[in-house]
């Protein structure tokens, strides 16, 4: 029977180590694998399309979901595109800095930062950003910047921040997932890795008990839940396990190839 996989990107098919992101070789070869035996295998992600470095996108994957559900992408042809409409994110960028939030918008075609120095874990990203993808990464005057074509962003707090001030605005709208440590990614209302499950459900008319997620962290959960089968990395957050319906072994130790081999997929 057909499956559609999706996979998370850091912490399951490549390590975090900042020093030295690794991809097994038995990643490439599982998902040369499942491609054999007619599966589809895609991406699914928090990050938004300009943040898929050329590494990942070497990999042979069917498609992306990224942005949590607001990009997706089949063979090369994009099957959803959801861009915050240039008023809201006008509107979000003024709010962003007066309620003093560190923070990174995230699109399609690039991402954006502020000048202001950082104080946050933002800052970390806008560092592997400019090194990883320069010519995606890009630094806004905020008193000339209108009409940013982004898709989802970050926020970071520190302690001058309003969080509560801009939460109680923008909570009918959007979707804040709390990601630990006074960070947080902040999506679309209606949008999420789990609601691009579902769309590629219904495109390729696959049933849901033919799905499976496989992630590390909490952000994955939305996939965990709304997926047919779910399987955790052993390096994974703890929190998660309980929530899977399989725990497989880590990034090095081969776990994606050892998860598929168990569920007599390759």
């Amino acid at each position: 029977m057909r499956k559609l996989i999706f996979f998370d990107i850091d912490g399951t098919i490549i390590t975090e180590d900042e020093q030295e992101r690794i991809i097994p070789d038995s990643v490439i070869t599982c998902l040369h694998a499942l491609h054999q035996n007619n599966h589809l295998c895609f991406v699914n992600t928090g990050r938004a399309f300009a943040e898929i470095d050329d590494v990942i996108r070497a990999l042979p994957f069917d498609g992306y979901v990224c942005g949590c559900g607001t990009y997706i992408t089949y063979q090369g042809k994009v099957l959803l595109a959801n861009t915050i409409p240039f008023s809201l994110g006008n509107e979000l960028i003024k709010d962003l800095d007066y309620c003093h939030l560190e923070w990174v918008l995230e699109g399609t075609e690039a991402v954006y930062y502020s000048p202001f120095p950082y104080t946050t874990r933002i800052g970390d990203f806008k560092a592997e950003h400019q090194t990883l993808l320069p010519e995606f990464s890009h630094t806004v005057n905020l008193q000339e910047t209108h009409n940013l074509a982004f898709d989802k962003f970050c926020i970071c707090l520190n302690k001058d921040s309003e969080f509560e001030k801009f939460y109680q605005k923008y909570q009918e709208s959007l979707t804040f997932i709390d990601r630990g440590n006074a960070f947080y990614e902040v999506v679309p209302k209606g949008f999420s890795k789990a609601s691009g499950i579902s769309f590629l459900e219904d495109y390729f008319q696959i049933p849901n008990k033919d799905t499976i997620a496989i992630g590390d962290s909490t952000n994955d959960l939305p996939m965990f839940n709304y997926a047919g089968y779910s399987i955790a990395m052993a390096n994974g957050s703890k929190e998660i396990f309980d929530y899977a319906d399989y725990i497989t072994d880590s990034v090095l130790d081969n776990g994606i190839y050892n998860a598929m081999q168990h569920l007599a997929l390759i």
